[in-house]
């Protein structure tokens, strides 16, 4: 008898956890629904018995809390969570990008520890990467962190302020990139290490965004003490780990992981279809068909660099971030043809309309779309750069010693009257 698909016997499970009018509800694409349904307490219990099972972390090893699938098969069970609207961005930054990073990198100590928190949804963590004066420039950034040896202690002390860190305020866990050694090119000099929040020197200061919410967090590290065990790869090791991080959120954030597209914080091409069925001028239906039509493409080049990466034949580093490119700017020309085909509606509604409500929320959220993740500038050099062999941007600070360069670009004290 030939077994089961793993989605098969997912959705059963499903079936049997959660209420009728859910099935529904994601049968039909029902946005609003689903995101009550994910925030009521039926939500709460679907993820426990999801993760209970390790369907989170579908291709995790059994032994930290994960089923053990092939890539494809994760990837399918990925998509139903999405389209079921069962766990979030809070809980895919440790199940889709940190996570794999520690399985990846993370001593035998670490993986222990952690993994299987985050597995079972016990623990949400963020990134702990952007600075005020390192964002497209990563490997510029100036937390630094030094070891300090002692009699009951082998600790790494941090110093330093983050920005733009999402869901900071309820995670329990971060991944912090950090220089250790200012002493080489600024590349070279970084090391990664996971840092519990509520630790002493961790301040989080909320960030107002477009939408009103505050997702985006600045976190301060002042005297942070993080244990040894707790440094994730070798000193020194940082940007190739970071870069593994990104490769994994942009992968997740394309559709490559788990979403479909125009769908990451908003609403998807069906449920447009939808609510504007039989309601379109021919002019309208055309930039309908058009978006569609370029949904579809997205689709079918997300699954093609799926299995390419699944069977070995494309890098993440290939693939992630033309595709995050592709992504970050369909969900915005679709959010905004949701208000254009709404018209004065989508801005001017009637307190309790839901459906005009979340138009205009989804249209500002993505608006930082082609920023968040990468901004699509710099994910153009890359393309360029690693899939198309074009010569490397000009970075005069990658040969020379960090503290060096610094001491080259760092302007004089009193704003250069010596000179005058």
């Amino acid at each position: 008898m030939t077994a089961r698909p793993p989605v098969a016997e997912f959705r059963d499970l499903l079936a049997r956890e959660l209420p009728p009018a859910w099935a529904a509800a994601a049968a039909a694409g029902d946005a609003d629904r689903l995101a009550a349904f994910a925030a009521s307490p039926d939500g709460a219990r679907a993820v426990r018995a999801v993760a209970g099972d390790g369907w989170l972390t579908p291709e995790w090893p059994v032994e930290y809390g994960g089923r053990g699938l092939r890539p494809d098969e994760a990837l399918e069970i990925r998509r139903e969570l999405r389209r079921w609207h069962i766990g979030d961005v809070s809980s895919a930054i440790g199940t889709a990008w940190v996570g794999p990073t520690i399985l990846r990198y993370g001593s035998a100590e670490a993986r222990g520890q952690l993994l299987l928190p985050i597995a079972r949804n016990e623990a949400l963590w963020c990134q702990l990467f952007s600075e005020p004066e390192a964002g497209s420039d990563l490997a510029a950034v100036r937390t630094r962190a030094v070891r300090r040896f002692g009699e009951h202690a082998d600790d790494w002390v941090l110093d330093g302020a983050k920005i733009w860190t999402s869901r900071a305020d309820i995670a329990s866990w971060g991944l912090a990139l950090a220089r250790t050694d200012p002493a080489v090119p600024k590349h070279a000099g970084l090391t990664c290490f996971c840092v519990k929040m509520d630790a002493p020197g961790v301040t989080i200061r909320p960030i107002r965004q477009l939408t009103g919410d505050s997702e985006f967090f600045e976190v301060l590290l002042d005297g942070c003490a993080v244990p040894d065990r707790f440094r994730v790869g070798e000193p020194g090791q940082g940007w190739e780990i970071v870069r593994a991080v990104l490769s994994f959120e942009r992968g997740a954030g394309s559709g490559v992981g788990a979403a479909p597209p125009g769908s990451v914080v908003g609403r998807g091409i069906e449920e447009l279809i939808a609510r504007q069925a039989g309601r379109l001028d021919p002019v309208q239906a055309d930039a309908v068909a058009r978006v569609y039509i370029e949904s579809q493409l997205i689709e079918f080049n997300n699954r093609r660099s799926a299995v390419e990466r699944a069977s070995g034949t494309r890098s993440a580093a290939a693939s992630a971030p033309f595709n995050k490119i592709l992504q970050a700017e369909h969900t915005k020309k679709l959010q905004q043809l949701f208000l254009d085909l709404d018209g004065l509606a989508a801005i001017a509604h009637e307190p309790g309309d839901g459906w005009s409500a979340g138009n205009v929320w989804s249209f500002l959220r993505v608006q930082a779309k082609t920023i968040a993740g990468g901004t699509s500038q710099v994910l153009r050099n890359q393309v360029a750069e690693r899939a198309l062999g074009l010569p490397r941007e000009t970075d005069p600070a990658r040969s020379v010693p960090w503290q060096d360069f610094l001491a080259i670009t760092k302007p004089p004290a009193n704003g250069g009257a010596e000179r005058r």
